[in-house]
Formats: C-alpha cells, structure tokens, sequence
C-alpha cells in the first residue's frame, strides 16, 4: 500500500511540472523513482528532497535521549541528495508537537546544530506547529513529528547527476555492509523487543548474561542507540567515490525495503 500511495502522490506532483517548463525551477531529472528531483535555475541545477524522522521518535521518548535524532533528520535528506551526486547545502524543517516543552525542543535543535555543521548545511528556516492532540506518542513528554526538505548542488566531479539513465545489462551491483540499526530497522527492532519483553517496558528489559552478543545484561535499547551511529557521516563517502569512481547510481536500504525498491523502476532499478 504504502508504494501505491506514493506512485500516486508522485503521478499527481508530476502533473504540476509544467508549470515551471521553460521557467526557473523546472525539474529536469531524467527518470522517475529517485528520493530526490533536480531543478534548474537559470543554469544552476539544485537538487531537492525531504523526508523525516519516522518512528525513530519513539527511541527518545523511551530513553529520554533527544540530541541525536538532529543528525537522523540531516541524515535522511542528505543521503538523499548525495546518493544522486548532489552536495546539500541548505535544510529546513518543521517540528509538529502536541504541545511545547523548551528543554526537548533545544536538544533537538542543537543536534540538528551539529549534525549540519559536520555536514556544511546551513539550517536556513523552519517551524514549529502546537497540534495538541492531532500528534501523539509514547510516554507522557512532547511528542512530535519531524521532517525536513533540503537543497543540493551538482557534485563539482560530475556532469550529471546519478539518476540511474545510464544502468545497463551487465554493469556491477555493489553493497556496502551497514552494521548495526542505523536510520532504518527501528521498526522491526522495537516489534521484535515488544514480542519478547512486552509492549509498555521492552526498553528496561534486561538481557540475560549468556546472551554474549549483547555483551551480558544490558537495557536493550540502549544497545539500539548505541548500535544507530548517525548515518549522516555516509553522504561523505558517497562524495568522496563520486571523484573516482564512475558511478551511475546510488541508493541507501534497508533489508525490508530492499525487495521493493530494486526493480520497481526499469529506468531507475535502485
């Protein structure tokens, strides 16, 4: 359903792309399916996209710990970009809360902070949107949705950006290993955790001491935080190779996601 719903979504924003044909801000992405559009502007080619949080926000509500979903946010839309070859420069992002508590909301905004210092972004707008019982959650802190949109140049080693256009029979699939939870499998992770420790306190479970691969008694999810090492630091890679390697495309995923995005574009297979 939820790939129905956004091939939807996407045929009704296409439509819209002709308002800005011959205009500044035209998109001009060769193919379709990619997590992130280009446009061009008078020559310049910007690419946008966005993208959010998720569930992920259920990790901090359990845990308290609120800082480092700024870098899970920065993460998401810059792998994005950079996935296509394009270097982000510019974020902005809304905060929908059910009602407002100022010491989460300033972890939050200082680890978006940090996270795009590391990145070169510049954090250039935003909102913060009281939804009262419109947004709800675990716990009884603030709870909130957050997401993002982010701009990007052209990396300066390419020509075009990797939409995918030039995939062929024959090329090399490459993966890269990716330990740990990450940005993606907090889904699975937290269902897994409820079916084993409950529903309501599978975060203050403790493991058994024979369970080494947890390395003896620990609370289980702060072996999930521990393991989530913010993936914002991929994008650099991803700049680096584009200087030498010749890619043609690139993109991030999970296991879960895996079967349904390879393939579900013959233009565009990742």
């Amino acid at each position: 359903m939820g790939n129905t719903c956004s091939k939807n979504a996407y045929a009704w924003a296409k439509k819209t792309f002709a308002n800005r044909h011959n205009l500044a801000g035209e998109p001009v992405l060769k193919t379709d399916g990619g997590f992130a559009n280009l446009l061009q502007f008078n020559g310049q080619k910007i690419g946008i996209t966005s993208d959010g949080i998720g569930t992920k926000v259920e990790l901090a509500e359990r845990t308290g710990i609120y800082h480092t979903l700024g870098f899970d946010l920065v993460a998401m839309v810059a792998d994005d970009l950079a996935a296509a070859g394009l270097v982000p420069t510019n974020l902005s992002n809304i905060l929908d809360v059910d009602r407002l508590n100022y010491n989460i909301v300033d972890a939050l905004m200082q680890g978006l902070h940090d996270a795009a210092n590391f990145c070169q972004i510049a954090v250039t707008g935003g909102e913060i949107a009281e939804l009262g019982n419109r947004i709800g959650g675990w716990g009884n802190n603030m709870h909130f949705n957050w997401c993002s949109t982010a701009i990007g140049i052209l990396h300066p080693a390419l020509l075009a950006p990797l939409d995918g256009s030039e995939i062929t029979s024959g090329q090399a699939v490459i993966t890269l290993y990716s330990p740990g939870f990450r940005s993606n499998g907090f889904s699975a992770a937290r269902r897994i955790l409820a079916q084993n420790y409950g529903s309501d306190d599978w975060h203050q479970a403790q493991f058994l001491p024979e369970q080494k691969t947890w390395r003896g008694t620990a609370y289980a999810l702060y072996y999930l935080y521990a393991l989530s090492n913010p993936t914002v630091k991929r994008w650099r890679s991803f700049k680096r190779s584009s200087t030498y390697y010749r890619r043609r495309h690139s993109r991030k995923l999970s296991t879960a996601a895996a079967p349904k995005s390879v393939g579900r574009n013959p233009a565009n297979p990742f």
